[in-house]
């Protein structure tokens, strides 16, 4: 029988083999890259630790480097001190932070500070800056005989004193007193001693006669301790602090004592007084110098034996026992510390700092205490890190001048050295918290501010909170913390107490800056995997409710990273530390916030996508998983501002807009005009081959059809001329000052041509009558001839034909005559306003808003105001004028007056505006003018001729047409000149003003008023400078009322009336100053803004043209209107707010007054 041949290996072993082999290379690459990103994690933060100490030392502790220096240049020192002073820092900063470890769960605060102890010990060197696992403070036993050293003592801690109180109102001899005494003190020390302490700390006083019974018992006695003393020895030797001496048996027993490793007595000379030798010409009064001392031969032995004692003591700590039996330790030489040593090192610790003057230590040690803050976070933070399978960016350098927070890669953006207000640090106003070189450092980034707010199925379930986070101080709380109570917490219910739902329906919401952090908690399938550390878990058995979820209080939390972008889960489950579980909450928002540095770094997966945006991280406890997920966020600020100048780049673009618009259309318009004046010639020399019409009429009616067709063609030339300079002027002064003709130019335009273009079509309509009339009397005419070869009989009938015609003949003169005494191509010229009908004067309707009733008595029953109907008043007397002046036959040159209406007349011109009214015949012999007749182009210019459209859709253009009328001006001088006279009245400069003038300034219209600036330099003739803060501010002030109302109507080419507009300006002068106040420029001195506007003219000009704006929320359901260059929002008020507001104005206006002049 042969040996059976061996097993050849298949190709498929050696792939599966080839395969583990790269698998094994691949875990072992991702491994090593781990162990060199926690490497570098552990650098970058000691690097970060160094730079910190180093700008801070620098900042705020000018006198060690003062001191430093001195030394350096008088002795010859070391130039690296300074580096090895910082080195020696972070060295005791790092030592406290990896072995005291406060325990969160059991109540002990977040912050490790209060449990490092800095001692501070003027004089040696840096070297003797010391590392103490325990306690150290300046204190002495009561007795020179007392032990000065004690090893595995039994300390006792005790609040009160040791003393006998006698009964008060009760005479008794000093005998029997020393007695009770005596007997009453053994009673206590009695009970003090069966507990057999070895050390004695009492909060008070102890009696002599206490102090012998305890030094008899050896026991050190060791009095006034301060109570935050004795809490803190209470601690870290575990005994416990008894009130009173009264129960200590009963109460307590022998486990009130604590212990430790050593406790003794140091002695240290008193650096601040004896130095060695002074340096020259540096010499303090307060110092006394040994060597000088020792070398007079006057001094006294007693000063001689001090010198002597400080001398041999010299800058180092020498040991209490020693110092006594060599009689070093003399009152005024020395002091005395008490150490206690060997104390747990988890429970706290005692830094010594030394190497220079108390003032010197006293500025590092409030440096050192932050290191140590910046040192424990790190701590606590690169172990979050590494559980989170996280490093940071390879590359990563720290940067000094943006090294402001205590963790790692945070990025604040643009260095808030610049910035002139401090960042939120707290409630308070510590200033000690605070840079003594008064720039902005570290110190001042100790919190954040975030927006909380509770959301259920996308919608808000509580309002939003602004919380504010001291890290690691109360109002924080551990990571732990909040994963536990904010999130497997079942339990917690929901602020909104009409909220039934449970926390598995809510996310929390964190915002700050530009971040978004969503929380949302989930219920998995499965329970995580038991923790290898979960012994509570074993031990107690506890068992699960119907959800599986734990109920074990001290159940372990897990952490994993699931990747965004690429899709999977690139960490191990790994359960977080105590470390981690300390970590603070308002640091771990930060750092979540700003860490934009740190990537993913896992043995499990090379994903090395970056930890802020595309990793998703869950935190699991049971049944539960809390997901964390950041976005950034666009932020809207809050904006206040103390002024609003106009943007006038807006409204030049804007008007070069309309001007090209303009020009468009007015082309194609003048083009029909051609045609159409063509087609109606054509018309009219028909008419030549019949004789019944007189030629006479047709040369007059083609003669004036001729003359419309050259202005049309000489008007369309000059306009587009006009418009083309316009446009390449403002081209040109792009960014320049523009006169506010430039902003007028458009509507000014449009108006032209509407008055232009209508009166073009009144002389076509009037041919077109005559046109129609000769139409009508030559067929007419036909029909007679054949009648009279017919008939002897006489015609009748053609008298209307003739009439009509007459009608044509005459509007047509009518308007040749009024029209000839104008260039009406002159774009410059103002068109009078003639209605088609000459007679509709008579038709005017007479204002019935200011009739008053028949007894004279004015009701102000619907709440008017008083000045209102006063107004009302002056502007009745105003027009009952101007019709006067309507109505008389100046109006319209040569043209008689009309005829008395019949009452049949009356009655047929009624019935025909009845059966007309909603709309008309179109006449065929006019053109459409298409964009042109909007804007209400018939309503009179305002002051200086400014032209402002009034659009119906668009409230505020009739606010501004109102506040740019001549109407508006001539009341609101009277307004003025009211106040200006009571004013200098007050003063008592005894100046009048001249009303007549005024008078006559208001009767020729347009010249009334310059422009708004004018009007604001007449107002105050008293007034040295109008622009001037105080006489703004007192008009603002002012407190009678001048309401201003104007009535105006809008009338089409019949003389009918379309609208009546009635706009009402309350609080008109004051809200004049308002404006002045808050549209001006910052800094301005005249009333001049960019681009040339006034302060006015730019208000009007931004009132020109609103859109309506769909405004969400609020309770009132106003609708609101938004000017279009976004300068300003319109609303829409009811009667109840306009009074409501009518009775509060002065009081408004006070507010505005304080907050623009006087800081509110």
């Amino acid at each position: 029988m042969g040996l059976s041949p061996k097993r050849q290996p298949r190709p498929q072993d050696e792939a599966s083999s080839e395969s583990h082999v790269e698998a094994t290379e691949s875990y072992n690459d991702r491994a090593r890259s781990v162990e060199e990103g926690n490497r570098h994690l552990g650098l970058t933060a000691a690097s970060h630790l160094e730079q910190m100490a180093e700008g801070l030392l620098a900042s705020d502790a000018p006198l060690l480097w003062k001191e430093l220096s001195n030394q350096s240049k008088n002795d010859g020192g070391d130039p690296k001190l300074y580096k090895r002073w910082i080195n020696k820092l972070m060295g005791l900063a790092t030592r406290c932070c990896t072995t005291v470890e406060p325990n969160v769960k059991k109540g002990d605060l977040l912050d490790i500070r209060p449990y490092v102890k800095i001692k501070v010990i003027p004089g040696g060197s840096y070297k003797d800056c010391a590392y103490l696992s325990g306690i150290m403070f300046r204190k002495t036993v009561s007795h020179k005989q007392m032990a000065r050293e004690v090893d595995q003592p039994r300390i006792m801690l005790l609040s009160g004193g040791i003393e006998f109180t006698r009964t008060e109102n009760r005479i008794a001899s000093l005998d029997t007193l020393l007695e009770q005494e005596g007997k009453y003190m053994e009673i206590l020390v009695g009970r003090i001693l069966k507990l057999k302490p070895d050390v004695l700390m009492v909060g008070k006083a102890v009696s002599r006669r206490a102090q012998e019974l305890l030094l008899k018992a050896r026991v050190v006695l060791v009095q006034h301790v301060k109570a935050s003393l004795l809490k803190r020895i209470s601690r870290q030797t575990g005994a416990t602090i008894i009130s009173s001496t009264d129960h200590i048996m009963n109460q307590f027993g022998a486990h009130v004592l604590g212990k430790c490793h050593r406790f003794r007595i140091v002695v240290a000379r008193d650096n601040e007084v004896w130095v060695d030798k002074l340096e020259n010409g540096n010499g303090f009064l307060e110092k006394r110098d040994i060597q000088s001392l020792l070398l007079d031969p006057n001094l006294n032995n007693h000063h001689r034996q001090e010198a002597l004692a400080a001398g041999k003591l010299g800058e180092s700590i020498m040991d209490g026992s020693d110092a006594i039996k060599s009689g070093l330790a003399k009152r005024g030489v020395a002091q005395t510390y008490v150490m206690l040593e060997g104390c747990p090192k988890q429970l706290g610790c005692t830094v010594i700092l030394r190497g220079t003057n108390r003032a010197a230590l006293k500025q590092v040690k409030i440096v050192f205490r932050f290191l140590v803050n910046v040192a424990y976070n790190l701590h606590l933070e690169t172990s979050y890190l590494k559980e989170r399978c996280a490093r940071i960016r390879p590359g990563y350098e720290v940067q000094p001048q943006n090294l402001f927070s205590s963790s790692l890669c945070v990025d604040y953006g643009t260095p808030p050295n610049p910035r002139k207000a401090r960042p939120w640090n707290g409630a308070s106003n510590d200033t000690a918290q605070r840079s003594l070189s008064g720039e902005i450092t570290a110190y001042d980034h100790q919190s954040i501010l975030i927006s909380s707010v509770w959301m259920t199925d996308k919608t808000q379930c509580c309002p939003a909170e602004v919380k504010g986070i001291c890290y690691y101080s109360m109002q924080d709380v551990s990571l732990g913390q909040f994963l536990r109570d904010s999130c497997f917490n079942l339990s917690l219910k929901c602020q909104n107490a009409n909220c039934k739902k449970s926390v598995l329906d809510h996310s929390l919401s964190f915002v700050h800056n530009d971040g978004f952090i969503n929380i949302t908690v989930d219920h998995m399938d499965e329970p995580l995997p038991p923790s290898q550390f979960d012994g509570t878990r074993k031990r107690s058995g506890t068992a699960q409710n119907d959800e599986g979820l734990d109920e074990v209080e001290d159940s372990p939390i897990a952490t994993w990273t699931y990747c965004k972008n690429c899709c999977k889960v690139v960490t191990p489950l790994v359960y977080i530390s105590e470390k981690s579980w300390k970590y603070s909450f308002g640091k771990f928002l930060e750092s979540f916030f700003y860490n934009r540095d740190t990537v993913m770094n896992s043995t499990q997966s090379s994903c090395t996508c970056p930890l802020q945006t595309h990793a998703n991280l869950f935190f699991g406890c049971g049944r539960l998983a809390a997901r964390f997920t950041y976005e950034r966020i666009r932020p809207f600020n809050v904006f206040v501002r103390k002024s609003l100048p106009i943007d006038t780049s807006f409204h030049r673009a804007a008007a070069l807009q309309q001007l090209d618009q303009i020009s468009i259309d007015s082309s194609s318009l003048f083009v029909n005009f051609d045609s159409h004046i063509e087609k109606v010639s054509r018309e009219a020399r028909s008419l030549f081959a019949n004789s019944a019409n007189r030629p006479e009429h047709l040369n007059t009616v083609l003669s004036e059809l001729n003359k419309i067709g050259s202005e049309v063609d000489h008007a369309a030339k000059t306009l587009q001329e006009k418009i083309a300079s316009v446009s390449d002027k403002c081209s040109k002064d792009e960014g320049g000052v523009v006169s506010d003709a430039l902003y007028r130019f458009p509507w000014f335009a449009r108006r032209y041509l509407y008055m232009l273009t209508s009166a073009w079509n009144e002389k076509l309509s009037a041919a077109g009558q005559a046109i129609v009339a000769m139409k009508k009397i030559s067929s007419s005419g036909s029909q007679r001839n054949d009648s009279v070869m017919t008939s002897n009989v006489p015609a009748i009938g053609t008298g209307d034909q003739n009439d009509e015609l007459h009608e044509g003949m005459r509007r047509l003169r009518q308007l040749h005559e009024v029209y000839s005494r104008y260039n009406i191509t002159d774009i410059t010229t103002v068109l009078p306003i003639i209605p088609g009908n000459a007679n509709s004067k008579a038709q005017l309707e007479y204002d019935d808003d200011y009739e008053d009733n028949e007894a004279g008595i004015v009701d102000l029953s619907e709440g008017v105001d008083a000045d209102v109907v006063a107004s009302r008043r002056r502007l009745q007397n105003a027009n009952e004028e101007k019709l006067k002046s309507l109505m008389g036959p100046e109006t319209i040159p040569n043209a008689t007056v009309a005829a008395k209406v019949t009452p049949g007349g009356a009655v047929k011109s009624a019935i025909t505006r009845f059966f007309n009214r909603g709309g008309h015949e179109s006449d065929p012999y006019i053109v459409d003018l298409g964009i042109f007749t909007e804007g209400r182009p018939r309503l009179e210019p305002g002051v200086n001729g400014i032209i402002v459209p009034v659009v119906d859709e668009q409230m505020s253009t009739a606010i501004a047409y109102s506040l740019s009328s001549t109407e508006y001006a001539r009341q609101f001088e009277e307004f003025s000149q009211m106040e200006s006279s009571k004013s200098e009245a007050n003063s008592g400069s005894g100046i009048s003003n001249d009303n007549g003038a005024g008078q006559s300034d208001i009767q020729t219209g347009r010249n009334a008023f310059k422009d708004s600036a004018q009007n604001l330099k007449t107002q105050s003739a008293g007034s040295s400078n109008i622009r001037d803060k105080e006489g703004i501010e007192r008009r603002i002030l002012v407190r009678n009322k001048s309401h201003i109302k104007h009535t105006f109507r809008d009338f089409d080419e019949k003389g009918n009336n379309l609208c009546k507009f009635t706009v009402t300006t309350y609080w008109a002068t004051q809200f004049h100053a308002v404006r002045e106040a808050f549209l001006s420029e910052s800094g301005s001195k005249d009333d001049t803004l960019t681009g040339g506007l006034t302060v006015e003219q730019g208000f009007v000009q931004s009132l020109s043209s609103s859109n309506a704006w769909a405004a969400s929320g609020g309770k009132s359901g106003a609708s609101f209107s938004r000017t279009a260059d976004d300068r300003f929002v319109i609303k829409h008020i009811s009667k109840t707010e306009l009074q409501m507001f009518l009775e509060c104005a002065p009081a408004y206006f006070e507010y505005l007054s304080k907050v623009f002049f006087h800081g509110l």
